[in-house]
C-alpha cells in the first residue's frame, strides 16, 4: 500500500512541469528532511540550471560534508550546476 502511495505522489508532482531555472536555498543545515527536499527538487525540476546554496552559519564544521552530500544527489537536468555562496 505504501508503494502505491509513492507512485501516486510521483504522478501528481507539480514540479515536473515547473519552469524553474534558478533555485536559491538559504541557511541550508543538512537535516534529513532538507536533504530529501533537495533530492526532490533536483530530481524533478527538468529546467533547473543553477542552484545557489548558502549554509546555516552554525554548521561551519560540517560544510564540506554538506557540500559532498548535495553534489552526490542525482539531477534530472543535465544543465544543473550547484553553487555554494
Amino acid at each position: 500500500e505504501e508503494e502505491e502511495e509513492e507512485e501516486e505522489e510521483e504522478e501528481l508532482c507539480c514540479l515536473w512541469t515547473c519552469q524553474v531555472i534558478v533555485l536559491e536555498i538559504s541557511e541550508y543545515g543538512g537535516s534529513f528532511q532538507e536533504l530529501e527536499q533537495m533530492r526532490h527538487f533536483l530530481g524533478k525540476l527538468e529546467c533547473l540550471e543553477t542552484v545557489k546554496v548558502s549554509f546555516d552559519s552554525h554548521k561551519k564544521d560540517t560544510i564540506e560534508l554538506l557540500r559532498t552530500n548535495l553534489l552526490s544527489l542525482p539531477r534530472v537536468s543535465s544543465k544543473c550546476n550547484i553553487h555554494f555562496i
